[in-house]
């Protein structure tokens, strides 16, 4: 918010003496600043405080019930260290004393009785532009906290995920290579754990490819009307070797009936990431299901699997880039950055929907999310 917009500011004034409130209620009103609230009980001011969300306080010292110190000491468990909201305390006495004591209770500034008008206007109009500064400042902050956790997570996966596969498939053709009597079992057993990891190192590139072009919004949503269950089983039929090496069975049962209007692309990203996960964290002939549902306002969709679960301290963490969670091995051992569910999450976001999971340790995990529907 800048000069401009301050007079949408909230203020709130608390004085016991009504007289009091209407000069400062109708000298503010004059000025423009219309989100005005006031009590002279200042029992009143912790609810108004929660309720109203004041932008600044004109606090009276000496009141009945509740002083202006109590006021401020109130305030201290309602208002977070982190906002600023600035308190102008309104008194007649101006000794040191008062002043030093008000300050260290959290007030910002002093505003004499019998009012001065031309320093109300002043203080009241820097205090507000304090306020707002520092609320741009905290905006700031967070997304500068947010660039440089995904900065920190971009480089781990290049230096250490990115690079295992690599070096997978060094180490095992470099064994092909010493095979001396060329056993086939011994060679397709080797083959088979090349591909495996190509297809991780391919699969995570693929990803952290997608997700760099999603950071500068270099993604295009192109909406198109396609049947649902042929998206679904594009996705089935990309993970059937996955899943058959772990003799886990993959049941896609989405009707033909269901149309939806989307990005094919990006909702195929989704649902393969959320399958891949799935298969990766069921044991051996477990099951990993993919449902649909749809209504008149949205489509709901549901990958579930009879994996190992997830804990719930580590749910939380499960969309966001700045986790210090390590990622988890499979069941299998497979590995994995943590980076397939932050951009379901992300990709789910940019088709105008949400995703949220349901697990419990050792009964499974399902995964759902809803995107809008436009088609009839």
């Amino acid at each position: 918010m800048i000069n401009s917009d301050l007079k949408n500011a909230k203020i709130l004034l608390v004085d016991d003496l009504q007289v009091n409130i209407d000069i400062l209620h109708d000298f503010l009103e004059m000025q423009g600043y219309a989100n005005i609230e006031s009590t002279t009980d200042p029992r009143n001011v912790a609810r108004l405080i929660i309720d109203f969300d004041p932008d600044i306080i004109l606090l009276d010292l000496m009141m009945p019930y509740l002083s202006g110190f109590d006021i401020m000491e109130q305030m201290k468990t309602i208002v977070p260290a982190s906002i600023y909201l600035p308190i102008l305390v309104l008194t007649a006495d101006v000794t040191l004393e008062t002043k030093r004591k008000a300050l260290q209770s959290g007030a910002s500034d002093f505003l004499s009785k019998p009012f001065d008008l031309i320093e109300l206007k002043s203080r009241v109009n820097t205090h507000l532009q304090i306020r707002f500064k520092n609320e741009h400042i905290n905006e700031y902050a967070t997304k500068l906290e947010k660039l440089i956790a995904t900065k920190d997570k971009f480089f781990s996966i290049i230096a250490h995920d990115l690079r295992n596969p690599f070096v997978g498939i060094e180490n095992f053709t470099s064994i092909l290579m010493k095979l001396g009597n060329y056993d086939p079992e011994d060679i397709e057993n080797q083959l088979k754990t090349i591909h495996s990891t190509a297809q991780h190192g391919h699969e995570l590139l693929e990803n952290l490819l997608r997700w760099a072009r999603s950071q500068t919004d270099s993604i295009e949503i192109n909406p198109e009307v396609f049947r649902l269950s042929d998206a679904v089983q594009n996705c089935c039929s990309l993970l059937q070797t996955q899943a058959d090496n772990k003799k886990i069975k993959l049941l896609c049962d989405v009707s033909d009936e269901i149309l939806i209007e989307s990005d094919q692309d990006v909702l195929e990203t989704i649902i393969r990431n959320l399958m891949s996960n799935a298969v990766k964290f069921t044991p051996a002939s477990g099951t990993v299901s993919v449902k649909a549902i749809k209504t008149y306002e949205e489509i709901e969709i549901s990958v579930s699997d009879s994996g190992v679960g997830i804990p719930k301290d580590v749910q939380k963490n499960l969309f966001r880039i700045d986790n210090k969670l390590q990622s988890q091995k499979g069941t299998a051992g497979e590995k994995g950055s943590g980076l397939g569910l932050i951009l379901c999450n992300e990709f789910v976001e940019k088709l105008g929907g949400s995703i949220r999971v349901e697990s419990e340790v050792g009964k499974g995990t399902t995964f759902t999310f809803r995107l809008p529907n436009h088609v009839d």
